[in-house]
């Protein structure tokens, strides 16, 4: 089923404690400011004094970095609409999400547990522009986009993947700039491939795009197979083009418990 999908919902947890003050938040030492908007958030004047966070979006990709020292291990989670995204600080204190932005305009929360939820909005200018598609799945396992280009081929210029990222564009014209690993339990994993110059696209030209059951692999086994819970993931494939936003939620294909899975039917045709 496809249906027009915009980010029209927003969960407000403590909202009577977020503060009514809105900070731009920008800093030296974080990322990359070139090509990047940032972003206000709510509440952000209340953080630690050795918190750093800066929220900012490039090409309709969110970025969530936050600096505080002595954290490693704590969790933070992110409520974009119906999405969670979770992650820990590492053992140096810094912690980086990435997600997908479905609508030119965006709010979503931040909670960092220790303090009260932070209300985040952020734009993205150049939304009516961007060509990306994002595949989101929120089972503990391993999903990969595959994305042909037009006029590519598998394995050449203009096939582009979680392992072949393309970050550089040296070998197409888009890249996967969100790759995850299976999310934690509740929270949504996603990968992302984005044109952030359309005009590249050749005229009247199509994708091709395929989905590999990484974790299940060429052979099935339990609990990836037959009727197990794992045996058919959901996900939702979204694409976003000149400002519209379509979604289809489908299944992955299912395989027979001991079953050798041939490329050719391991890597699932998603048709548009």
């Amino acid at each position: 089923m496809t249906e027009s999908q915009g980010v029209r919902s927003f969960h407000r947890r403590r909202s009577s404690r977020l503060g009514l003050v809105a900070a731009m938040l920008t800093f030296v030492g974080i990322g990359s400011a070139m090509a990047q908007t940032p972003g206000l958030c709510d509440g952000a004047s209340g953080l630690a004094g050795n918190t750093q966070l800066q929220v900012t979006q490039q090409q309709g990709r969110a970025m969530v970095d936050i600096v505080r020292p002595g954290s490693a291990g704590q969790k933070v989670e992110i409520e974009y609409g119906d999405e969670l995204y979770s992650s820990k600080f590492g053992p140096d204190g810094k912690l980086n999400i990435a997600f997908a932005l479905t609508a030119a305009n965006n709010e979503f929360s931040i909670d960092m547990t220790e303090t009260p939820p932070l209300t985040c909005k952020l734009a993205v200018p150049d939304f009516q522009k961007l060509y990306r598609v994002v595949l989101r799945w929120r089972d503990p396992v391993q999903l990969d986009l595959y994305v042909l280009e037009p006029g590519g081929r598998m394995g050449e210029t203009g096939d582009v993947s979680g392992r072949r990222p393309n970050q550089d564009l040296s070998e197409g014209i888009g890249k996967m700039d969100i790759v995850d690993g299976p999310p934690d339990n509740g929270a949504t994993a996603e990968m992302s491939y984005v044109v952030a110059n359309p005009a590249l696209i050749p005229p009247d030209s199509t994708f091709g795009f395929k989905l590999d059951y990484v974790t299940r692999g060429s052979q099935a086994a339990a609990p990836y197979c037959d009727d197990k819970p794992l045996a058919a993931p959901r996900f939702d494939f979204i694409v976003i083009a000149n400002g519209e936003v379509t979604t289809q939620r489908m299944t992955t294909n299912r395989a027979r418990c001991g079953e050798k899975i041939p490329d050719a039917r391991r890597l699932m045709p998603i048709r548009q």
